[in-house]
C-alpha cells in the first residue's frame, strides 16, 4: 500500500466504526489487546500475528492512557497492514528496510488525528518520511510518572 492508501484505509476504519479509539476498533475486529504489567525494560508494545492463531497486541501498562492509545494504534496498523509478524515499536536491523514501521506510524497518525490534520502542518501526512512520523509518535508517548 502506498501512503495515500494507508491514510484512506485508516480514515475509512474510523468512519465505518464511528471512532478513532484503537482499543474499540481492535475489539470490533476480534483483535485482543492486553495491557501488560511488569514488562521487561525497554518494552513498549508488540503485535503477534500468526496464521491459525488470534492476533494479540500487548502494550506496556507503565505508559499513560493516551500513550497506550498511540501505541495501540501503531500496533493495530501492524495487525491490519502486515502479514505474519511479531512487531515491536522500534526500528531494528530486521525491519529498517521494509518500511513496515513507517506504514504502522502513518496508519496510527491517520487514525488518531482529525481529517483536517494536513491543514495544520506544513508537510502533508502522505509526504512525511518515517523520521517525521516517528518523531510525532515519540512526542506523544510518555510513561506514568
Amino acid at each position: 500500500m502506498n501512503a495515500k492508501d494507508i491514510i484512506a484505509f485508516a480514515r475509512d476504519i474510523k468512519k465505518n466504526w464511528h471512532t478513532n479509539d484503537p482499543y474499540k476498533i481492535a475489539e470490533h475486529l476480534g483483535i485482543t489487546v492486553l495491557n501488560r504489567d511488569n514488562c521487561p525494560k525497554g518494552f513498549t508494545a508488540q503485535t503477534v500475528k500468526i496464521d491459525g492463531y488470534p492476533t494479540i497486541i500487548s502494550i506496556n501498562s507503565a505508559y499513560t492512557e493516551f500513550s497506550r492509545k498511540v501505541l495501540c494504534a501503531h500496533e493495530l496498523g501492524h495487525a491490519l497492514l502486515h502479514e505474519n509478524c511479531v512487531n515491536h515499536f522500534a526500528v531494528t536491523s530486521r525491519n529498517v528496510t521494509t518500511g513496515i514501521e513507517q506504514e504502522a506510524n502513518l496508519f496510527a497518525i491517520a487514525l488518531l488525528t482529525d481529517h483536517d490534520f494536513d491543514k495544520k502542518v506544513t508537510i502533508p501526512l502522505s509526504n512525511m518520511n518515517n523520521y517525521i512520523l516517528k518523531s510525532i509518535m515519540d512526542y506523544n508517548i510518555r510513561t506514568e510518572e
